[in-house]
């Protein structure tokens, strides 16, 4: 199965949209990311309606007094894959909820630069954890090292997503080759995904280019390391063939 691991919609970019971007590329479906709580009950809805939607991650207060509540709702919908939060302050303590997600083993998604991910993994380290838009790599010691230590960790995977975003028009797969390629060497294909980040990308670049950028950064590959960076080790990651969630 190939997925596109990381995207989210619109008022202006709807799931038809992407639906006949995905079947040209001979993709069999994405993973939707909710942008706001608001969003995540209609996200949901737009799964059950478009079958290559393949599950969606919610977003969640992390610490917030009603998270388990809400859990307890989401783990009952079957295409519920995980969360993400946006309240987890850079260089403070991380929120209550990272224990609830722990315990429940519940995904999480972090959008957190990857120099904060070993202070993260001291603190939980049963935590299953996407190192979400590759740790916002920076060129810094700190990412490299950030990475290297989050590799250690077998529970933890990461995204290269947002490959494009901010780069305008004149994009080069070159300049984000290195980080690519750290990641990709710490991680191997087993625990790499491939996202598009779709719409964000837009209108510098086109969701094809999202693929391009990230497939010429790893360079010649396998045809089964292609398929694992591809969509196999998003599936492994969120389970989705173990829970039924594999719909045609």
């Amino acid at each position: 199965m190939r997925l596109d691991a990381h995207q989210f919609f619109t008022a202006e970019h709807l799931p038809s949209h992407l639906e006949s971007i995905l079947r040209r590329a001979r993709f069999d479906g994405s993973i939707a990311t909710a942008q706001s709580q608001e969003e995540n009950a209609g996200l949901l809805a737009l799964a059950g309606e478009h079958g290559y939607i393949k599950g969606m991650i919610a977003r969640v207060r992390l610490d917030g007094p009603k998270l388990e509540a809400a859990l307890d709702g989401y783990q009952r919908h079957p295409l519920f894959l995980g969360v993400t939060g946006s309240d987890l302050r850079p260089g403070g303590e991380f929120p209550a909820g990272l224990r609830v997600l722990e315990r429940r083993g519940v995904p999480f998604d972090a959008e957190i630069p990857a120099a904060e991910i070993p202070a993260l993994l001291d603190r939980h380290p049963d935590l299953a954890l996407a190192i979400v838009h590759l740790g916002r790599p920076d060129g810094s010691e700190a990412w490299f090292r950030g990475i290297e230590r989050a590799a250690q960790s077998p529970k933890v995977y990461v995204k290269a997503s947002r490959l494009l975003t901010g780069w305008g028009k004149q994009w080069s797969a070159g300049a984000v080759r290195p980080f690519v390629a750290h990641a990709l060497a710490m991680f191997g294909p087993h625990r790499m995904m491939f996202g598009s980040d779709w719409p964000s990308c837009l209108p510098d670049s086109i969701w094809k280019e999202t693929l391009a950028v990230f497939t010429q950064a790893i360079g010649a590959q396998s045809m089964e390391t292609r398929e694992w960076l591809l969509g196999e080790s998003a599936r492994a990651f969120y389970g989705i063939e173990e829970t039924g969630r594999d719909r045609a």
